[in-house]
């Protein structure tokens, strides 16, 4: 059976070292609940995962008893074959733990790193993706307290950085096991770029849309099987697929999402379209009423742009924008002067001649012309401004300090 002297953790370095007659006896489960607390608050991350792990009591303590691990944050990294995870806590003694799950073939690496403790694992026959959720399902599945962000980020590209992995684990795997019923050369990877070549040879079947598409299925699976929606602050994303950010927000506490990031993955066939695909669907969420920052890149929206003012931190890219539209928003800011900015890009303006005589004179700023407008009895002052090299307006608050002094305010 298990028992606490078998651990090496903070409490038991603390701890005065007990003689053999002293020694606790009995399975550590036996132990009071509160005793139990306390010592999973002062195990580590890394041997979180290892005790849930042993056995199923202690993975049920674990999971049902929702420990308090003070998690704030989770960036996740999803690649072809690769899947790197950093977690930050708010406790000063335990800052942020770094999870690299790389694909050997069939197989898994895994480097676990939290402080100057490390470990390093070679898994059989384990699929990187399960390896990843078999150990943060669980922080998934049991989080109650709010994150105030979770990234995750797609790239078309494979990219294994140095400390990623074990080169002396990976050597003793090179020599041991073969890589698709092919034996390998048995010589040692001498160095980074060796190593990075030959993770590049024996993953290369991998694709994104392979690997996004598991992902983010044991993603939403892990969320649906929730007794309550996750409660998130911020969701940033950068995906290839609309269905991806669907499935997951759809499972987002709507009254605790402040604010939706959303970023176009680059592919090899975009450049092929030629145009960008377009993310009407995000206003059919539920969560959508509730945000406060929208942020749409890479992707463009063909709906009305009155649909989104409801919004005070908005960024979305449409196909052409009209002079009607400057003005709608011109006269929503100005009537809601809590709202925080808009930026809006375009391919194409419509009847743009008629631009200076709607708005009057423009003044010239740089590599922009800005129109302001003052907002009576309040010294905040509204900034239409348009980009000389770049298709977009922007309109934000500004201080009359702020502005030149010969500057035309309307």
């Amino acid at each position: 059976m298990l028992c606490l002297k078998w651990f090496n953790t903070p409490l038991i370095d603390k701890t005065e070292k007990l003689t053999v007659n002293d020694q606790p006896e009995g399975p550590i489960m036996d132990m009071p609940d509160l005793v139990m607390r306390k010592i999973m608050e002062n195990v580590d991350f890394i041997t979180m995962l290892k005790l849930r792990k042993v056995c199923h009591a202690f993975r049920n303590f674990i999971d049902v008893t929702k420990l308090d691990n003070e998690l704030t944050e989770v960036n996740i990294k999803v690649t072809p074959s690769s899947i790197y995870a950093t977690i930050y806590f708010t406790s000063a003694s335990r800052k942020s733990v770094n999870s690299n799950y790389i694909a050997y073939g069939n197989n898994c690496l895994l480097k676990v790193k939290e402080g100057r403790n490390e470990k390093a694992k070679f898994m059989k026959n384990q699929d990187f993706v399960e390896a990843f959720f078999n150990d943060f399902g669980f922080i998934l599945r049991n989080q109650s307290k709010l994150l105030k962000t979770i990234t995750i980020e797609e790239s078309s590209y494979n990219w294994y950085l140095q400390d990623s992995y074990d080169r002396d684990l990976m050597n003793r795997v090179k020599i041991t096991y073969s890589i698709h019923g092919c034996c390998t050369c048995t010589r040692p990877l001498r160095n980074f770029i060796e190593a990075h070549e030959h993770l590049e040879k024996i993953n290369k079947t991998y694709t994104l849309q392979q690997t996004a598409d598991k992902f983010y299925g044991r993603f939403a699976d892990i969320l649906r099987s929730r007794k309550s929606p996750i409660s998130i602050q911020i969701l940033d994303v950068r995906i290839m697929r609309l269905s991806y950010l669907l499935n997951v927000a759809q499972h987002i506490d709507r009254e605790q999402l402040r604010g939706i990031v959303i970023r176009k993955t680059p592919e090899y066939s975009d450049r092929e379209k030629g145009k960008q695909p377009t993310l009407n669907e995000i206003v059919e969420l539920d969560v959508f009423d509730y945000i406060q920052v929208l942020s749409i890149r890479g992707f463009k929206v063909t709906v009305p742009l009155e649909t989104f003012l409801h919004i005070p931190d908005l960024r979305v890219a449409i196909s052409t924008i009209t002079i009607e539209d400057v003005l709608l928003i011109k006269e929503n800011m100005m009537t809601s002067p809590t709202v925080k900015s808009r930026r809006v890009y375009y391919d194409r303006m419509k009847d743009s001649d008629t631009l200076y005589n709607t708005l009057g004179h423009a003044n010239s700023d740089h590599n922009k012309i800005s129109w302001y407008f003052k907002l009576p009895g309040l010294d905040q002052i509204l900034q239409i401004s348009r980009e000389c090299h770049e298709t977009c307006f922007s309109f934000t608050w500004t201080k009359t300090s702020c502005i030149y002094n010969d500057a035309v305010v309307h």
